[in-house]
């Protein structure tokens, strides 16, 4: 069995694909991945995503023999994920994390996250490596994009009560990331503004390092700032975010991930005002607007 787990990105969105760091933490959301033995490779109950498990099935299995290992034995993999899909928590990434950790247990660190990164390339091409950093392990990281893939360091947890959710994209990950790259190029605020978010991002790891929590709110603002002055913040994310700030306990929140709908978080003073402001949040917006209705992590 493999276990791949969810992401939640708080700092470092965009900054990170020009080598800035970023800061996130795994989700109490996972794929497992069962294999038993059969004579040749299935995939049952995939339907429309057989065709992609299976490229990444034969990608992996090249890989470890490209590397001197042996043969992946054939088997029938059950998929089993309560990770969403689609939303900005890494799905694909678990999937990666989850079929490395079952056939590559005894690898080291940095071995499962080349190997993941590698599968990760075939569902966005020039990933960062973040995503499958933190699903290939638990608890909160800092994640320098300098490197191919991230490398992770872990940091102490800040002891944040999170409020997570996630709204219809309007945009995907990729047009986002290469309309963001041309208007750097030719826009001098939207470069700015993307510098800002990576030295934002590295104000948050010093922070975190030296235990300082408090720290942590202002730059969530500032970073929210940033990431409006890009446009990358869609109404749907500024309602549910600003009626979750409305509440009592309401500490700070932003995006999370590339924006154009997506994942979301907000951080509260305490469970219970977080668990009181579920509802109001839930609220505000259609049903049909929630891809992932907002909960506490």
């Amino acid at each position: 069995m493999g276990v791949g787990r969810a992401k939640l990105l708080l700092f470092g969105e965009h900054a990170a694909v020009y080598g800035y760091p970023a800061v996130g933490r795994s989700l109490p959301w996972s794929l497992t991945v069962t294999s038993s033995p059969a004579p040749s490779w299935e995939l049952p109950g995939l339907d429309q995503q057989k065709s992609m498990v299976g490229a990444l099935v034969e990608r992996l299995e090249y890989l470890a023999l490209e590397a001197g290992g042996p043969p992946l034995e054939p088997g029938r993999l059950k998929i089993c994920a309560d990770v969403p899909v689609g939303s900005g928590f890494g799905s694909s990434a678990a999937l990666c994390a989850a079929l490395v950790n079952l056939w590559f247990p005894d690898r080291s660190a940095a071995d499962r996250d080349w190997l993941a990164w590698r599968g990760e390339q075939l569902f966005h091409g020039t990933p960062s490596g973040i995503d499958t950093a933190l699903a290939l392990r638990e608890g909160w990281w800092a994640l320098d994009a300098s490197k191919s893939p991230a490398a992770a360091s872990s940091l102490p947890d800040p002891g944040l009560v999170l409020v997570v959710g996630a709204v219809v994209r309007e945009r995907t990950t990729k047009f986002l990331v290469a309309d963001l790259a041309q208007r750097r190029e030719r826009d001098p605020a939207a470069a700015k503004a993307v510098e800002s978010l990576g030295e934002i991002s590295a104000s948050a790891v010093a922070a975190m390092a030296g235990r300082q929590t408090e720290a942590l709110f202002p730059l969530v603002v500032q970073a929210r700032e940033a990431l409006c002055a890009l446009g990358l913040e869609t109404t749907a994310l500024r309602v549910a975010i600003d009626e979750g700030l409305s509440c009592p306990g309401g500490l700070a929140g932003k995006l999370s991930g590339a924006g154009g709908g997506g994942a979301f978080f907000l951080a509260f003073e305490t469970r219970e005002t977080a668990q009181a402001a579920l509802p109001r949040i839930r609220s505000r917006l259609p049903e049909a607007t929630w891809t992932v209705e907002p909960c506490l992590v």
